[in-house]
């Protein structure tokens, strides 16, 4: 059949999510864990849930797996009205590209029916499904698609300012925009953000929006020591008086209790939802971190139970979620500290021979075996050639920083720089790179 009918429909397939573009892996693993958790979805959201990861499995070369998910979508909403033409559109592609030319043309037709029978015939991207569907895609996709996604927001709120989606969209896009400016170290004043100007007017008008509440909590946090964190605190303890069984929020209000080293609350948070979330490793991730930091408050980072209880979290969450590869780095370091170090060497091997292995990981490699070096086997020579090769991947991550830290504590106590590490700090400052 002809392509060109295809590239007319407003779905998935035609929004130009680039494939290279997104952490497939994880985008697969947060809409699965979501979908997990038993509760109430307001709308066409779980339908869309369904359409999202049916695509992100067509990206991973599995049209079956993606076909079946599409189903699931259309389930989810039987009537043929306008909160389909994407589910259609991704059936019309999806056949197509499994060669079912028939089922393809019949779901084509099924999307022009519809916009036929619409009270005022219009083409698919101006029906509000259709742009809202659209715009949340590009801001759950890649941060590569926020800008794109804002514009979504802004073009729909044009015809509609009072909007509460298009302004909670807005104020999410803005909120993600200003994170990226915090990635490259370029603070954003609470005063001075628009993404907090959009959020409070967001949640004016959609006070009962969970992440609203969640993103003004960060957004006001302070994270010096004499910051007075009250807001922040009524802001986290309200999205999770709100929403207790949205992982998402349960996740950035254990996090933000774990900065505030309230870890025995950031635990008690984390175990409640893992009851309604067992297989979630994200949840696994962030418990170990707790036990580990809880140890570490306890000026007792070896205590047997709290290490224990880390590594088993660790492992649980590493058999969830292979593809994620820092907690796998972790483990091959509490590994160490009980001391297996044969278990951990081999961990590390294993990890770095991967294929396809991401600069990202790579660097968080580099640093973790570095301090597996130093602080286990005690080779400072061989860490520092690693906390070298990190550094040399770039700001790829903010293991950069952990990096460069390192060497310059070697620098302190190493006065004839025996590793010639400023010569590499000297190569960043000619290349015009903070260092």
């Amino acid at each position: 059949m002809s392509e060109d009918k295809l590239k007319l429909l407003s779905c998935h397939y035609t929004w130009d999510l680039q494939k290279e573009d997104g952490d497939l892996n994880f985008l697969e693993v947060k809409v699965r864990e979501r979908l997990a958790v038993k509760c109430e979805y307001r709308g066409n959201l779980k339908q869309r849930e369904f359409n999202f990861l049916a695509f992100i499995k067509h990206l991973q070369g599995f049209n079956d797996e993606a076909l079946k998910n599409l189903q699931l979508a259309k389930k989810e909403h039987p009537d043929d009205d306008s909160n389909v033409i994407v589910t259609y559109g991704n059936l019309a592609w999806v056949h197509s590209l499994m060669g079912n030319v028939t089922e393809a043309e019949t779901y084509i037709e099924k999307v022009h029916e519809i916009l036929r029978a619409l009270p005022a015939p219009s083409p698919a991207e101006s029906q509000r499904e259709v742009q809202s569907e659209k715009a949340w895609s590009l801001l759950k996709f890649s941060r590569k698609t926020y800008i794109r996604a804002k514009e979504s927001f802004l073009e729909a709120l044009q015809k509609e300012p009072e909007d509460k989606e298009w302004n909670t969209g807005l104020a999410f896009s803005l909120f993600r925009l200003e994170g990226l400016k915090i990635g490259q170290y370029k603070r954003v004043r609470f005063e001075e953000s628009p993404a907090v100007l959009q959020l409070k007017k967001a949640l004016n008008l959609d006070p009962d929006n969970a992440m609203i509440h969640v993103y003004l909590g960060l957004k006001c946090y302070k994270s010096t020591k004499n910051g007075n964190n009250a807001e922040a605190w009524q802001y986290m303890t309200q999205a999770l008086t709100m929403a207790p069984d949205n992982l998402s929020v349960v996740l950035h209000v254990a996090r933000f209790m774990k900065k505030e080293q309230f870890y025995d609350k950031a635990l008690k948070v984390l175990l409640e939802m893992l009851k309604k979330a067992p297989d979630s490793s994200r949840l696994h991730h962030e418990l170990a971190n707790n036990y580990r930091w809880k140890a570490m408050q306890m000026n007792d980072a070896h205590n047997p139970e709290l290490l224990g209880l880390c590594i088993h979290h660790l492992e649980r969450g590493t058999t969830l979620n292979p593809g994620y590869i820092y907690p796998r780095l972790e483990l091959a370091l509490r590994y160490a500290e009980q001391k297996q170090m044969a278990k951990a060497e081999q961990m590390f091997t294993e990890l770095f021979a991967l294929p396809d292995l991401k600069p990202a990981d790579r660097q968080a490699w580099h640093r973790m075996y570095g301090d597996f070096k130093q602080y286990r086997l005690g080779s400072e020579r061989a860490a520092v050639e690693h906390y070298k090769q990190g550094m040399m991947l770039g700001r790829v991550s903010t293991e950069w920083n952990a990096c460069r830290n390192r060497l310059r504590k070697i620098l302190q106590h190493d006065r004839r720089d025996t590793y010639e590490i400023r010569t590499l700090f000297h190569s960043f400052r000619t290349e015009n790179q903070d260092y």
